[in-house]
């Protein structure tokens, strides 16, 4: 849990970044993955990558937001 940050800008940043790998595995995937059985492997090792990075960019966030509900205080009662 040490490893997923509380700070949701650079929880933001690894989101984007392996959203960005993400699309380039899939380009590759449905370009050039057709050339060889090894290009093919490749494309989908990059798209789970990406994936993995981006999921945990956003786990990073979703962990933020619930911190964020947990120490919000209720309103007041008149």
């Amino acid at each position: 849990m040490a490893l997923i940050t509380q700070d949701v800008h650079k929880s933001w940043q690894r989101f984007k970044i392996g959203l960005s790998i993400f699309v380039a595995g899939a380009v590759m995937l449905l370009s050039i993955s057709h050339w060889h059985i090894a290009v093919h492997y490749l494309s989908l090792s990059v798209l789970f990558g990406g994936f993995a990075y981006a999921m945990f960019g956003y786990a990073g966030i979703f962990i933020n937001r619930f911190t964020f509900l947990k120490n919000k205080k209720p309103p007041p009662k008149f």
